[in-house]
């Protein structure tokens, strides 16, 4: 593992421990046992050291949303996708935890996000076109609200992580699943006869 990803992957693990604001980057070159210089080196700021790990995330979910661009799709597809893209989250959790003040503190994650989103929204527009298409979500439902159950998506998967920390009660093991099937469920009122026998039984192997 070369110096640079060192210090994303302690930058990572403290910011997910400690919180943002509670680690600079003074706690992460004290962490990897370096110079607060040499850190800089690499990293100038702690704001580049933060864009840097958002922009991995970033890169993860575009790498998983390449798998759609096959011709067949299947509900499968989009539950598995679905549980990878929340374990990301949650893995970069210090992000979302307090999604507001991320944004509000770095402007530069919140341009690109805001940008990312419209693209998003594009994106999950298609797939939903193609579920369409292979008769798993229904083709008599307005696409206006289509177009309302991708932002309800993005709004529960922007949130899902600080409504954990507060309000879920269950063991430390399940909460992951719980979300994913939570966002997974929001599905059903536009699957087909054959969607929901899928869903069934993606169900009940999970």
């Amino acid at each position: 593992m070369n110096t640079r990803t060192r210090i994303l992957e302690t930058a990572r693990t403290l910011f997910n421990k400690q919180g943002l604001d509670n680690t600079s980057a003074k706690n992460v070159a004290a962490q990897l046992e370096m110079s607060d210089g040499n850190l800089r080196y690499h990293f100038r700021t702690k704001e580049d050291l933060v864009y840097t790990l958002y922009m991995q995330l970033v890169d993860t979910f575009d790498q998983q949303l390449k798998a759609y661009q096959s011709e067949k799709f299947s509900l499968s597809q989009v539950y598995q996708s679905l549980k990878i893209m929340y374990t990301k989250l949650y893995d970069y959790r210090f992000l979302m935890a307090d999604f507001v003040a991320v944004m509000r503190k770095f402007p530069k994650i919140q341009h690109h996000y805001q940008a990312l989103t419209q693209s998003r929204k594009q994106q999950f527009g298609s797939l939903t076109e193609a579920l369409i298409k292979e008769g798993i979500f229904k083709n008599d439902i307005p696409n206006s609200q289509y177009e309302h159950m991708v932002e309800q998506l993005i709004i529960l998967s922007d949130a899902w992580i600080g409504h954990a920390e507060v309000l879920f009660e269950g063991e430390e093991t399940q909460k992951l699943r719980h979300y994913v099937l939570l966002a997974f469920s929001m599905l059903v009122p536009y699957l087909t006869t054959k969607g929901m026998y899928e869903y069934i039984e993606i169900m009940s192997k999970s």
